[in-house]
């Protein structure tokens, strides 16, 4: 476990952020593509569908076991996932909307998992 129980309780938290996000993507992926991609193209619902369940996946591992190690990996996982919505947000203009909302989303969860990493050291 992360050494303090406020550490283990904020590493739980982030799972399930990132858990619910990625079961919302695998419910409604049509929907939520249709909102983020601010009415331009949005990405095919197969698509929505396994980045969702990568979420689900990372935010599970998280919550089931919230230490040190699998909050780095989600860091890592998060930050490769950036990179590579950048990449695409040149190489497919017309998905340029829906790939920025997606890094800044996984920016976002890597900052969190960060500040559970930084602030945790009971």
């Amino acid at each position: 476990m992360t050494s303090t129980p406020t550490g283990r309780y904020a590493g739980r938290a982030l799972g399930t952020a990132t858990a619910v996000m990625g079961g919302a993507s695998l419910l409604w992926p049509h929907a939520l593509a249709k909102r983020f991609s601010g009415g331009r193209s949005t990405p095919d619902n197969a698509v929505v569908r396994v980045l969702g369940g990568r979420q689900l996946l990372q935010g599970t591992a998280q919550m089931v076991r919230p230490v040190r190690d699998v909050i780095l990996v989600g860091i890592v996982v998060d930050v490769v996932h950036v990179f590579s919505m950048l990449v695409l947000s040149v190489v497919w203009p017309q998905y340029r909307r829906s790939t920025l909302t997606s890094a800044t989303i996984a920016t976002l969860s890597a900052a969190a998992g960060t500040a559970v990493v930084m602030t945790d050291r009971g």
